[in-house]
């Protein structure tokens, strides 16, 4: 299993800065690795305090289920109890929210990227253009 360099966790931050620049809002991004252990974190100054926890479980939400994370806010959206029964047995890591998107190598997921302090919507927006180039 290949996971993302450093490197590469700071260059998919600075894509999803520059898109959150681009839209005018202020997100913090994490990049995990396959396991879901956090790389690299950065919050833009005037993000929320809370935006770098929610962004880290977006992003461990996507690799935990193999899916970006508003695929599986999706899919649990009429299942309120089992959504939260899902965030239970995670220990609160598992975030149903928009903004979670894997990174992958092929067909090889090698990580995933969250974002959050924006809509839910631009922060899926944010974290596509991190691993798209």
């Amino acid at each position: 299993m290949t996971n993302p360099t450093l490197k590469q966790a700071e260059e998919w931050i600075k894509r999803a800065q520059a898109k959150a620049t681009q839209l005018g809002v202020k997100v913090s991004v994490v990049v995990v690795d396959a396991g879901g252990n956090p790389i690299a974190l950065a919050r833009m100054d005037g993000a929320n305090i809370i935006t770098p926890d929610i962004a880290r479980g977006k992003a461990y939400t996507a690799v935990a289920f193999r899916m970006h994370s508003k695929e599986m806010a999706e899919r649990m959206k009429d299942r309120p109890a089992a959504g939260l029964g899902l965030t239970q047995v995670s220990g609160n890591r598992v975030v149903l929210l928009p903004g979670g998107v894997l990174a992958k190598n092929g067909d090889e997921i090698i990580g995933a990227v969250g974002v959050s302090g924006a809509t839910s919507d631009q922060d899926h927006e944010c974290a596509l253009d991190a691993v798209s180039a």
